[in-house]
């Protein structure tokens, strides 16, 4: 008996050991779990900052014919870091009077890819009419084509009338512009157009900017020499200087293409590692970035940056208009401050001048954001 007494209580005793290492071992699997929970909390790296981008681009193009009705594009680039795509959108919008316009159809075009618009009969002064987006590998600098089309009656500013509108022109997507300074003046000796060129301010601004790259011209060599000419009545501003700047009146000056003719022209003949282009329609900040490495540029803007430019006159030259607008005056461009929101600009009429940034923008795009550089 006592023989079977002392194999169960061996065996109770078994079980309550058996009981006591099992719990045990529970408990020290929990705690273990409780303390890689309380591990993984604490050791969890928070979410980092999103990427800055290293492009952050806005801009405007814009009609230039300075209608009663205007078409423009806004348009956005950016780029982040470490990330090889280029992210672009742009708006169109119709600018109207306060009334009721009836518009057809058109397309915005993204590097010649067009999409196109439909828009119905608008009310306001400025309809959004069309939107696009769009995501684009990026190697080093970026060109891109915008143009928006608008099949649409219009009537400029002297009564004449338009079938469309189109605006147009080229953004360089760049890193190099997140390396700007933020401020630049270049040291440019100012060539007056008086008394010799009353309205030669196109020429004189190129006279300064040739004379600033160390070749020493007369303002008035420069115009007789290599400037073409032609009629002041019958000839295309974008073909030659319409009359001559040596007359008050008689003369409506040039366009960038003309410059670039002459510039080349004379660099042709007398020798320089230098050539003239058009930088017409391109981004407001190509031209800063310009400057910030030196380089002057040509830009056509206002005389007096208070008033709006208009169409003036209206030419009908080989069976296609030109608009002559008043307020117009072409000057070099030499510096810019972005603490000081102003940019600095040589005028032949005979000062350098401190105008603020976005008025000296939206002057140049009203005129049509024309710009010549020599480099």
């Amino acid at each position: 008996m006592k023989k079977y007494l002392s194999c169960i209580v061996l065996i109770v005793l078994c079980v309550i050991c058996a009981a006591v290492f099992y719990v045990n071992a529970n408990d020290f699997e929990n705690d273990n779990a409780t303390s890689t929970s309380q591990s993984t909390v604490i050791d969890t790296v928070p979410d980092k900052e999103p990427p800055k981008p290293t492009i952050d681009l806005t801009g405007t193009i814009a009609s230039e014919h300075l209608t009663n009705t205007n078409l423009r594009i806004e348009w956005s680039i950016y780029k982040l870091d470490n990330e090889p795509k280029l992210y672009l959108s742009a708006e169109v919008y119709l600018d109207t009077p306060d009334q009721i316009t009836s518009a057809t159809s058109g397309y915005i075009s993204v590097n010649g890819v067009k999409q196109e618009i439909t828009t119905s009969t608008l009310v306001g002064t400025s309809n959004l009419i069309a939107t696009h987006s769009s995501i684009m590998d990026f190697n080093g600098d970026k060109s891109i084509q915008l143009d928006a089309y608008l099949n649409i009656p219009s009537t400029t500013l002297t009564g004449d009338r338009l079938d469309f509108l189109q605006a147009s022109g080229t953004v360089f997507a760049s890193e190099s512009y997140m390396k700007m300074p933020k401020d630049k003046l270049l040291e440019l000796n100012l060539i007056s157009k008086f008394p010799e060129l009353p309205s030669g301010d196109e020429v004189t601004s190129l006279c300064m900017v040739l004379n600033y790259l160390g070749h020493k011209i007369d303002k008035c060599d420069l115009s007789d020499l290599y400037l073409s000419k032609g009629p002041a009545h019958y000839t295309n501003i974008f073909v030659a200087n319409a009359g001559n700047p040596k007359d008050t009146y008689n003369s409506y000056g040039c366009m960038p293409p003309v410059i670039v003719n002459a510039a080349n022209k004379y660099i042709g003949i007398n020798g320089g590692n230098f050539y003239a282009q058009d930088f017409s329609g391109i981004n407001i900040d190509m031209l800063y970035y310009e400057v910030s490495r030196g380089n002057p540029v040509i830009v056509w803007a206002c005389e007096d940056f208070d008033s709006t430019p208009s169409v003036f006159r209206t030419l009908v030259i080989d069976d296609k208009k030109t608009y002559l607008k008043s307020n117009i005056n072409t000057l070099v461009l030499i510096g810019y401050d972005y603490g000081k929101n102003t940019v600095t600009l040589a005028n032949p009429s005979g000062n350098i001048f401190d105008v603020d940034m976005d008025l000296f923008e939206q002057r140049y795009a009203q005129v049509g954001s024309y710009a010549v550089i020599i480099k």
